[in-house]
């Protein structure tokens, strides 16, 4: 496990001069490129059998697709496309291992704990939702642990349950998520941002909606309850998004890349603040990296070559012959959340059929239309990793919490994420007709 955190934190490192734009020559890249190939390698030979299996597909649908072997700059471009997320998910790591340190992320969690027995499903509902947003199934261990130990199983059910919908449905709107940096590369820079105000509107009526029907209580005094469990934490989650979103606007520079930027130099202040925690934040990162793995290997794989079949002839060829410019817009609307939703339900991560599909998609909308289909992936991405048995969300939940995988795919939230997409694409129609 050592060769992977070298490797790893030597891809991340080499990654970050491109990220600030410098350009070392096509040498350089090559050496990332080949040195990045080399840790998913490794990670193939430790990863799980699906997701072996899953990688030797992709491998070889893409050369059943291509008619010859992609040329040095095809290679060169796909390679400057997925090194990125060699930086992107170390980031995302770092923040999550500094999150659990801050006094503040702490007070959240102890007044969850003080919240009335009938109100904590909700208030695990909405802390999950708002601190899900940032150090995404990190929360799931900090909101597990406000249950007594000798809680039922049903209240343990209900409380995984709830911090799924919860968390997952922060992929809606918040940039730190790689289903927000998948949309953005393959969808114009300005229509993603504008997915996040779709987004917020979404997950805030499945949020109030789903805690009504189905944890059953939903009153002003509920809701200002579970409020109130994210004061504490309010004003973190928000000088991290104005960060971001100002390098990002400033500097003009994606949210992916942004991320990478800002992430460091608020850990690193936080740490200056208080320098005790310094040790348990480089031990917690050594643990998320060596324990890392899949996730990471099918999000880059799929990358990689999504880039190299995305500029190649055939998939134009055939997006032409099939597809033109008469596609109806609203059926694409329908069609990317459902089957990135289906296929979930069979083991098939959201990267797997999302990306290809926005590669299809993509260059046949407007600018306008592109805010909408950014919404609706993110839609089918949030649905389809809450109820997916290989899905990080999922596992990590079920372990937490202690209870049934089955239970967490086939129960509630199953009915839930299908009216997510049903009422969230009927939205989206709507509201590109009306607007």
């Amino acid at each position: 496990m050592i060769l992977k955190l070298i490797l790893t934190c030597f891809c991340w490192i080499a990654v970050l001069p491109i990220i600030y734009g410098v350009n070392f020559g096509e040498k350089y890249i090559f050496l990332i490129i080949f040195i990045y190939f080399s840790l998913l390698f490794w990670m193939f030979i430790f990863s799980k059998t699906t997701t072996k299996i899953i990688i030797s597909l992709l491998f070889l649908f893409t050369f059943l697709i291509l008619d010859n072997f992609p040329s040095k700059e095809t290679f060169l471009k796909a390679g400057n496309f997925f090194i990125i997320f060699s930086a992107f998910l170390p980031s995302l790591w770092l923040l999550r291992a500094t999150a659990i340190t801050m006094p503040s992320v702490q007070s959240t969690q102890s007044l969850l704990s003080k919240l009335d027995p009938k109100k904590i499903l909700s208030g695990i509902q909405f802390t999950s939702h708002f601190l899900g947003s940032v150090i995404n199934i990190g929360s799931f261990p900090l909101l597990s642990s406000v249950l007594p130990k000798n809680s039922k199983i049903s209240l343990r059910q209900s409380a995984g349950e709830a911090s799924i919908r919860g968390m997952n449905t922060a992929v809606l709107w918040s940039p730190f998520f790689v289903s927000f940096a998948v949309g953005q590369i393959y969808l114009p820079e300005m229509s993603a941002w504008m997915g996040i105000g779709f987004g917020i509107i979404i997950a805030t009526f499945f949020n109030l909606i789903s805690i009504r029907l189905i944890i059953g209580k939903l009153t002003i005094n509920y809701i200002l309850d579970s409020l109130l469990c994210i004061k504490p934490i309010f004003s973190r989650l928000f000088i991290l998004a104005v960060s971001v979103l100002f390098v990002g606007q400033i500097f003009d520079k994606t949210a992916l890349n942004a991320i990478i930027i800002v992430v460091p130099i608020l850990v690193f202040i936080q740490i200056l603040r208080r320098s005790e925690t310094s040790n348990f934040i480089f031990k917690n990162l050594k643990n998320l990296i060596q324990n890392s793995g899949d996730e990471m290997l099918l999000i880059s794989v799929s990358m990689f070559l999504g880039s190299i079949l995305t500029n190649s002839a055939e998939i134009q060829n055939f997006v032409n012959s099939n597809l033109g410019k008469n596609f109806p817009f609203w059926m694409m609307i329908i069609l990317l959340p459902f089957v990135v939703w289906c296929f979930s339900l069979i083991g098939v991560h959201p990267i797997i059929t999302s990306a290809p599909i926005l590669s299809i998609f993509g260059p046949l909308i407007s600018v306008w239309e592109a805010a909408f289909l950014m919404q609706a992936h993110l839609i089918g991405w949030c649905a389809g990793t809450a109820i997916s048995f290989t899905s990080l969300s999922v596992l990590t939940s079920a372990e937490n919490f202690k209870i049934s995988i089955s239970k967490l795919v086939f129960g509630p939230n199953f009915f839930a994420t299908f009216g997510l997409i049903f009422f969230g694409a009927l939205f989206l129609i709507l509201s590109n007709y009306l607007l």
